[in-house]
């Protein structure tokens, strides 16, 4: 079994990539250990500028009309100021995004790469990279209860944050500055719920962050998350932080006072800011989680996974490709390069923001000036939705 292009995991990432793919007539093959539909530990959050790649692709009828949608944002909890505000009109982006629970947005996503041409085989199991002289020439798996070696051109590690393919191959960078840790749980009967997200760094969980994300008129998405090295600097446990976060803050407990939970409570790794991977090695590429491609601020990925997905596909077609595989010269043919270039510096940005900036006596003062002008409110929500592209 020979293919162009193996890509191991079938989130938004993998799809996205098979998806540009197979419409330029690459024979690609998707392999997912889960069977579709399947959940996944998320925010649920589709910011404008993956709406915007999402509506790129072709999706928007398959998304207007179904799920709920977002128009505005609401940075509240340290100190009394409250910053809210409408996302703001712009020519390159829509002025919304959407709450979309991973069970539907995935399956979405990898209906329509196999709607597109991409052979998708569901409850398969990759279980290493094939290698030869270094380079990676296909996978290991198991399918139906038996071993099976694809070999490709190239293999795309899509296959998250504990990505098997990255690991084996030594890719994974396991620095505490570039990894952070949520848990989330869905609330039924929540009160006061708008159509705006909302993020708060209460003072009770600093230097952790909560969320209640609007996945309907009476459910929400509610979480918090925290970076690895204050979790281990300041002993925090984020299950004790949830629960301040849902009874004893200022701002989330009175949302919850009659709610109550309708799923389990879950937890999930996050590779931030390109540090938690070094992204390529000869014959493969990673992509999404794999590849580090998590907002450092707001700890959104599905922009960044639809985004490496497309540039994955542009740089395996513009790469000079031989019967051995994808060629890596990094002087010559990085994609990592590629994402220094797009990403690198607003990650940088963002990494620092939050090592340093996210403390009440910070965030008190400069959420009193932001909420106070319309422009300060507006770039907030631009530096946190959009990014430069």
């Amino acid at each position: 079994m020979e293919y162009d292009v193996v890509v191991v995991g079938g989130g938004p990432a993998g799809s996205s990539t098979a998806f540009h793919l197979a419409k330029r007539d690459v024979r690609v093959l998707v392999l997912d250990k889960a069977s579709f539909p399947r959940n996944k530990i998320c925010g649920d959050g589709v910011a404008p500028r993956a709406v915007r790649n999402l509506y790129k692709m072709g999706l928007q009828e398959r998304l207007d009309g179904r799920f709920n949608k977002f128009h505005g944002f609401r940075f509240a909890g340290a100190g009394k100021s409250v910053v809210e505000n409408a996302i703001p009109p712009t020519p390159r982006f829509p002025d919304h995004g959407y709450i979309i629970k991973r069970i539907d947005l995935d399956s979405i996503l990898l209906d329509y790469a196999r709607e597109n041409g991409a052979e998708v085989w569901e409850e398969c199991e990759v279980r290493a990279p094939l290698v030869e002289g270094g380079r990676v020439f296909g996978v290991r798996a198991v399918r139906d209860g038996k071993e099976v070696e694809v070999k490709a051109r190239v293999v795309v590690g899509a296959d998250g944050a504990h990505s098997t393919v990255g690991r084996a191959m030594g890719l994974l960078v396991n620095d505490p500055l570039y990894l952070g840790i949520s848990i989330r749980q869905y609330f039924e009967g929540v009160d006061d719920i708008g159509d705006y997200l909302e993020v708060y760094p209460e003072k009770e969980i600093s230097p952790g962050s909560g969320w209640v994300f609007p996945v309907s008129e009476t459910v929400a998405n509610v979480g918090v998350g925290a970076m690895l090295y204050h979790i281990q600097r300041d002993r925090i446990n984020l299950h004790r932080f949830f629960e301040t976060l849902i009874n004893d803050t200022a701002h989330v407990a009175p949302k919850l006072r009659n709610a109550r939970p309708i799923s389990p409570l879950r937890g999930a790794l996050l590779r931030i800011g390109l540090g938690g991977s070094r992204v390529e090695c000869p014959g493969m590429i990673l992509v999404g989680d794999a590849a580090a491609m998590t907002n450092p601020v707001s700890g959104e990925g599905i922009t960044y996974a639809l985004e490496t997905g497309e540039m994955a596909a542009d740089h395996i077609l513009s790469s000079r490709m031989d019967g051995r595989g994808l060629h890596h010269d990094p002087a010559e043919d990085s994609f990592r390069q590629k994402l220094v270039d797009r990403y690198e510096h607003y990650f940088n940005i963002g990494i620092h923001s939050i090592k340093w900036g996210n403390k009440t006596s910070f965030m008190r003062p400069m959420l009193a000036v932001v909420a106070s002008h319309r422009w300060s409110r507006e770039n907030l929500i631009r530096a946190l939705m959009y990014m430069r592209h």
